[in-house]
Parts: C-alpha cells; structure tokens; sequence
C-alpha cells in the first residue's frame, strides 16, 4: 500500500512540473514503467489471492474431515455411555443375586449342620440300652436313617447353592471386567473428541486468518486498479500536455527561495510524530519498510496549514490515505499533506504560508511528505520543531 502510494505520489508531483520541465519524453516513460510496474503487483496479488483461495478451500475439506471424526466419535461415546449405563444396571442385579445367593448358601448350611448334629447326638443314644426296648430302637433307627438321607440331601442343596453363588461371583467379574474395559474404550474416544474439537478450532482460526488475507488482497488489488487507473490519466495528461510545456518551458533555476526555508517550515499539523521519516521495522512482524514522509498525530478534526508559500498542483482521494493535497514550490519543491477530513483549497490556487488547507480526520493523523523533484526528503530537518 505504502509502494503504491509513494507510485502514485511520484507520479503526481512529476505530472504537477511538467510546466517546468524541458523535456517530458522521459517523465512520460517513467510513468509508462510506473504503470508496469503497478500492472505487474496487480498480477502478483491475483496470483496471491488464487494461492489464498486455494489454501481456503484446503483448511476447509480439514475442518469437514474433524467434523465427520467429531460426529462420529460423539456417536460412539454416546452408545457406549448407554452400554456402561446398562452395565452398571447388570452389575446391580448381579450384586443383588450374588447376595441373595450367599444367604441361600449360608441357610443350607446351617439347615445341613442341623442335620448332622440331630444325627450326631441320636448316633450316640443308640446303645445296649435299647436291648430291652426293641420297639424304641427301631424308631431311633429309622430316625438315624431318616436324618442320614436328609443330610445328604441337604449336602446336595449346599453344594447346589455354592455353585450357583460360584456362577454369581464369575458374572460378576465378567460384567465388571466388561465395565471397565467400556470405560477405558469411552475415555479413549473423549480424549480423541477433544484433540479433533482441538485442531478443528485451530483451522477454523486459520480459516479466518486466510479469509482476511484475502479481503485484504482483494482490497489491495482494488486499490492497485485505481491507481493504475490514475496512473494512465496522468500520463494522458502528461502526453497532452508535452506541447504546452514546452511553450511554458523557463530557464533553469537560479536558485530556490524554498530551500532558503530549511529549518524554519511551519508544522503542517500541531500534534507528536507517531511514524519517522526512512527506514522502520514492524515490531510485530519484523517486515521492514520506508517511511518516505512523517506521520503525525494530533487533535481529530484538528487544521491543516501549508508549510511555505506555494500553488496547489493537486488535490485528490486515494484509498487508505483518504484526501491530499500537494502543493509546488518554485517548481522544485513539493509538499504533500494525506489524511484530511476536509479539503479547503482547489487546484492551482496560489497558497501563503499558514494557509488552511483542509482538517484532519476523526483519528487525527496527519501524513507529512517533503520532496525534491522526485527525492523524499527528512521533513524534520526542515520543520521548526518548535511550532509542532
């Protein structure tokens, strides 16, 4: 932006010392290659912007990729939150059998201890005693035999219920064991839920870095367009104008009386220098650039004075810089003033020094260019400091 505005500036202050200048031939060849040279940042910034548009479309089919592994995970976490759900119901109906099953262990055999001790202590009656009570015995026979089968039978049920109380503790191992590997698989599937929500909102920041990229390229080939456009005008001018320059054509300069001025311009603008004059360094990107004037800050809607007598050569809109003016000084000297809200003067309007030229915009900053012919000079070494 700042290349083509510079383009455009040079153009502008070569196309305001036409009048001045002996031969145009070479002007209007400079501003052919000016206009080349804008051509071929307009094919670049396409190319770029085709580049951008491409990588869109990449980080796009990226985030449609984590969208189907997102939706699919989260379908997958869901089943298995509804089989641990359904586990943990299975785990207590086990748990309630498994406990129903020890009490049924521990009434059998307590029944089949019962039994053993009857028989025990009827054993134990069965003695020579009986001899004399023959009907007796034969009761306390039959009753031994009685109790013998029904110990058996009962060590049948214990064994019966031990095993059934084995089944339980086996299902329920199972089911815990199934429970936790279910648990281990659905942890997996939310780790991987996150990392996909993760680096899908990483591309969707990148996305949008692209998408202003290329807002930013698309303005930028606008932009050039315009310029381009300017550009070809002036040079028609320029063509046009070869002729009557010629006639209007002065002897060289003696002397200058603007350059007799240096350290005693006016401020254009009261305020402090925001951007210096020549080489700077972004301090966030590092990109380095040139800063071919000064930047100024000060009152928004603050006014804009000329620095020194002179003719206004140009009054204009350029896109990014908002309205400028550029004013001749003995056809040698050119200053130009970008920012303005307003613009009080009209070209070829003779200036003094102090002239209103027009207001700053809302953010108060005022561009600042000084040159020679097409040499940008440091406006500090020639503004009075103490009228910033």
């Amino acid at each position: 932006m700042k290349k083509m505005f510079c383009i455009l500036i040079v153009g502008l202050l070569t196309a305001a010392a036409v009048s001045g200048a002996d031969d145009n031939k070479s002007e209007i060849l400079n501003q052919k290659n000016e206009l080349k040279e804008i051509q071929r940042e307009v094919e670049q910034s396409r190319k770029k912007l085709d580049s951008l548009r491409n990588s869109e479309l990449t980080v796009q089919k990226q985030i449609s990729e984590f969208d189907q592994k997102i939706s699919s995970n989260r379908k997958i976490i869901n089943r298995l939150t509804t089989e641990l759900e359904q586990l943990k119901k299975n785990i207590y109906a086990a748990e309630m059998q498994l406990n129903e099953r020890q009490e049924n262990l521990e009434r059998e055999q307590r029944r089949y201890l019962g039994n053993i001790r009857q028989f025990y202590f009827l054993t134990r009656k069965s003695s020579a005693t009986f001899i004399d009570e023959p009907n007796r015995e034969r009761e306390v026979k039959r009753q031994i035999t009685y109790l013998n089968s029904l110990a058996n039978f009962e060590s049948g049920k214990v064994d019966i219920a031990g095993d059934y109380l084995a089944q339980s503790i086996e299902e329920l191992e199972n089911l815990s064991g199934k429970r936790q590997e279910v648990s281990s698989l659905k942890k997996q599937k939310e780790v991987s839920y996150s990392l996909d929500k993760s680096r899908k909102q990483k591309e969707e920041k990148q996305l949008d870095r692209l998408r202003r990229k290329s807002m930013d390229e698309a303005d930028r080939i606008f932009t050039l367009e315009k310029a381009a456009e300017e550009m070809e005008a002036i040079i028609a001018r320029l063509e046009e104008a070869q002729r009557l320059a010629r006639q209007r054509q002065q002897g060289g300069f003696s002397g200058s009386v603007f350059a007799s001025l240096q350290g005693q311009l006016l401020s254009p603008f009261k305020g402090k220098i925001i951007v210096p004059f020549g080489d700077l360094q972004d301090p966030v990107t590092k990109l380095r650039s040139f800063s071919p004037g000064i930047t100024i800050s000060g009152k928004p809607g603050g006014t804009v004075y000329a620095v020194a007598s002179g003719t206004v050569a140009y009054t204009g809109n350029l896109r990014g810089y908002g309205n400028f003016v550029i004013i001749n000084h003995d056809n040698l000297y050119y200053t130009t003033y970008a920012g303005l809200d307003k613009m009080f003067v009209a070209i070829d309007q003779h200036l003094q020094a102090g002239t209103k030229l027009g207001a700053a915009t809302a953010d108060g900053q005022v561009k600042f260019e000084l040159r020679k012919g097409r040499e940008p000079l440091d406006p500090v070494k020639w503004i009075d400091i103490e009228s910033l």
